[in-house]
């Protein structure tokens, strides 16, 4: 098994953020530790670009990459006027 760490690093960082996002919201809970409103806010910022990154943009310019280059291979044409060169 050939394990890249370049290609492979983002992914890990994304999980390694939500994993200790949700760790931190769990610890919270189960211990009755009010959380600081600071950090709250940065790990809330911090899995929502995480999760933004992967569900959201990236996969819609990759779709939108897909999109175009289908309509390039395969373009129509509308209105077309028939031109007689004679």
């Amino acid at each position: 098994m050939n394990f890249d760490l370049n290609k492979n690093i983002k992914p890990l960082l994304a999980l390694l953020v939500v994993g200790l996002g949700f760790g931190y919201f769990f610890m919270c809970s189960i211990r009755d530790i009010k959380p600081d409103p600071q950090i709250l806010i940065a790990v809330v910022g911090a899995v929502g670009t995480a999760l933004g990154y992967f569900f959201g943009s990236s996969s819609g310019s990759a779709k939108k990459d897909d999109t175009i280059s289908e309509t390039l291979s395969n373009p129509v044409v509308t209105n077309a006027e028939t031109v007689n060169l004679k």
